[in-house]
């Protein structure tokens, strides 16, 4: 009798271990889709040459910190950064983001490392391109990035 107890414990913790591996699996699926998507929206309005759209995947807070030759802090600092930087359609190009990796880091929190391309004219600068890391919170807006090392 005590053989068949120890059994059906072993049993149920093995069902319980596989049941929380696959909660974890799926929670790291939405939240590296919902960063994903994000970064395809911020690309898509870049491509439309929607600056303000693209700022959108960017946490509106003091705090929001874009580190690139300088480090720059605050919303509006880098939405003024991006404008002075890209003032037209042309001198933004084509955006790509490519070899993305996503890390859940716990349930607020996520970062997100891969390579970035701007497809542009020689007279509108040429093509660019380079790394990031960005750092995300999910806010009450959805994934928002608060932190951008772009190189």
């Amino acid at each position: 009798m005590q053989r068949q107890s120890w059994w059906r414990w072993t049993v149920a913790a093995i069902v319980v271990a596989g049941l929380l591996s696959v909660s974890a699996a799926l929670a790291q699926g939405d939240t590296g889709q919902a960063v994903r998507s994000v970064l395809e929206q911020q690309a898509s309005a870049w491509n439309r040459g929607d600056i303000p759209g693209f700022m959108a995947g960017y946490e509106n807070a003091e705090t929001t910190t874009f580190v690139g030759t300088d480090v720059n802090r605050g919303y509006q600092k880098v939405l003024e950064l991006y404008l002075k930087r890209y003032p037209t359609p042309a001198a933004m190009g084509k955006l790509t983001f490519f070899a993305l990796e996503i890390l859940p880091l716990g349930e607020e929190y996520a970062s997100a490392l891969g390579q970035w391309k701007l497809e542009r004219a020689p007279k509108d600068g040429g093509n660019v391109g380079g790394y990031f890391t960005l750092l995300l919170r999910k806010t009450a807006l959805g994934w928002r990035i608060i932190l951008d090392h772009t190189s």
